[in-house]
């Protein structure tokens, strides 16, 4: 076992994490100064924790150097010294913008992955968080912005009940602006493949890509779009807003389709070979239950579960 791969005790990595806050926090005093290098110094453990919360700094970026911490809100400075502690205590090679994400830790509103939050806004907008999701919000006098980080999310937008004029309604992603026009909607990112999808259940909204394409969907409409185009419009599915109430609905769906789907709620590995892959699958899942989902599976198709641990689950057929 290398140094590299030594585990650090997680009592010096929040040491090393306050120490390193502490270092970024605008104008830092001899004094303090002079007792993070004590604390360097008095254990060679210290060190080792020093060195490696400083490569998690530098590999995810977390302490911008035009960053004082103070200007940081308490919420937000003990998300990311958790981080900081998380990611210190991981293996090197596991430090990567796909195992721990900056933005989603430090986001107004998050969800982790099975996890669904639900939200009233000061504008009183309803807001519905998926599993794996964040959102920062940036309501001003003229208008109310919602960022969509990652994830998904469902907006049920109020009728403004602050003390403003009326504010537009904006949900922001990679690839465009959607306003909507006193509605109902949802919003996915799919970072995979570099679009945001669109289903608008009441009312209507109204796109504006990155790049200057424009499109209204209305009611029962939904579609992708890249920063440069807007995909054609398709009839939104029906169970679009069925995670809002715990559930997984599906009618006729592709198995394969339906196990991706399944995999967004939980952690680990599940997929299922490709020659039952084409099976079809209908009904409606109780999402707070995923193991339940899974068992009850080779009931109802002929499939069976090859489960090497509880996070590595592949469907075969039976």
């Amino acid at each position: 076992m290398t140094e590299r791969t030594v585990p650090i005790d997680r009592d010096i990595a929040r040491q090393a994490a306050h120490w390193l806050m502490r270092m970024h926090a605008g104008r830092v005093p001899p004094t303090d100064q002079q007792a993070c290098a004590h604390w360097r110094t008095a254990h060679p453990d210290h060190e080792r924790a020093w060195q490696r919360v400083q490569q998690v700094q530098q590999k995810l970026g977390l302490l911008p150097t035009d960053l004082a911490m103070g200007t940081l809100n308490r919420e937000r400075r003990h998300a990311l010294k958790t981080l900081l502690v998380l990611a210190t205590l991981l293996p090197a090679g596991y430090l990567t913008h796909q195992t721990i994400s900056r933005q989603h830790w430090l986001a107004d509103m998050r969800t982790g992955v099975g996890e669904r939050g639900e939200h009233r806004l000061s504008d009183g907008s309803q807001l519905f968080l998926n599993t794996d999701s964040a959102v920062d919000l940036a309501f001003t006098a003229h208008e109310r912005r919602i960022y969509l980080r990652h994830g998904e999310l469902l907006i049920d937008s109020g009728t403004d009940k602050g003390p403003h004029a009326y504010r537009p309604l904006r949900v922001v992603t990679s690839q465009g602006v959607m306003q909507a026009l006193g509605t109902r909607f949802s919003v996915a990112r799919q970072d995979e493949r570099a679009l945001t999808r669109l289903a608008v259940l009441e009312g209507a909204v109204r796109i504006h890509t990155h790049t200057g394409a424009t499109a209204t969907l209305t009611a029962g409409q939904q579609v992708s779009f890249s920063s440069d185009a807007i995909g054609p419009h398709t009839k939104a599915n029906e169970f679009a807003a069925s995670w809002t109430r715990g559930q997984l609905a599906a009618d006729g769906l592709p198995l394969s389709e339906f196990i991706a789907e399944l995999s967004r709620y939980r952690h680990g590995w599940l997929r299922c070979d490709p020659d039952v892959a084409a099976l079809r699958i209908s009904g409606t899942f109780q999402l707070d239950n995923t193991d339940a989902i899974l068992a009850a599976l080779p009931h109802t198709l002929p499939v069976a579960l090859e489960q090497r641990t509880r996070y590595w689950i592949t469907l075969r057929r039976r």
